[in-house]
């Protein structure tokens, strides 16, 4: 037979809990985009946009990075940052996509 838990224990594992909940809802907020997700390739998705096939992606220029759109959450010193049309998984600062939007631009 158990002993029946006093409001103290209750508590004290609720918090216990909870702070487990946030650390993994942290660490998966930081979850790297990878680049053999089937949606990332569809995208276009690559870590280094020097290497993108502009054969395949003609609107794509060596300048456009993800640390330079404006869906990429990040400051300029990041190498990699939450991006929010990947759901915020995280992508390299020099990664390319076809989404790629100029920061600042309308």
């Amino acid at each position: 037979m158990t002993t029946p838990t006093n409001r103290r224990v209750f508590m004290l594992q609720v918090a216990v809990g909870a702070g487990a909940l946030s650390g993994s809802h942290a660490a998966l907020a930081q979850e790297k985009l990878s680049p053999t997700d089937s949606y990332a390739k569809t995208m276009g998705f690559n870590v280094n946009t020097k290497d993108v096939d502009g054969a395949k992606w003609k609107k794509h220029t060596n300048d456009q990075q993800c640390s330079k759109c404006q869906l990429w959450d990040g400051k300029p010193t990041d190498a990699f940052a939450a991006c929010s049309f990947f759901g915020d998984q995280h992508t390299p600062a020099g990664g390319w996509c076809k989404n790629f939007k100029v920061k600042g631009a309308a």
